[in-house]
């Protein structure tokens, strides 16, 4: 048996909160990758290279935070964030402006990582009647 282990969905589908950028604008497609950060205030910032132009007509790539992951996808992800290279976070849905609804743009993310390990046996205290 190899020792590769395949990748497995941690969160198929989550969204992106509190929107930095105008999506529409920002020359993002599905299936580009997207990177986590941690903030100080406990919150995960999700990141992603984007194409800007210098002067209108040099293109060049930046780092851009897109926004932040909600509280329940953060709780489901830190058994994964002591190794966050580990993670691999992919675009899987986009909404921009122009066709999104009263809710606004939307960006959505889905996280594979490798399997934890299984937690180690800890054999149960003997009884004290036994």
């Amino acid at each position: 048996m190899s020792s590769i282990t395949r990748p497995i969905p941690i969160l198929h589908k989550t969204r992106v909160h509190g929107l930095a950028l105008h999506v529409g604008r920002s020359g993002l497609c599905l299936n580009d990758t997207v990177h986590l950060h941690p903030a100080d205030d406990g919150r995960l910032m999700v990141t992603a290279s984007v194409r800007r132009h210098i002067l209108g007509l040099i293109p060049h790539r930046r780092q851009v935070t897109l926004g932040h992951l909600g509280p329940r996808a953060a709780t489901t992800l830190a058994p994964w964030l002591a190794a966050p290279d580990g993670l691999r976070l992919r675009i899987v849905g986009l909404t921009p402006e122009h066709l999104a609804g009263p809710e606004g743009a939307e960006v959505h993310v889905s996280v594979w990582g490798e399997p934890l390990p299984p937690p180690a046996y800890v054999p149960a205290p003997p009884l004290a009647g036994a």
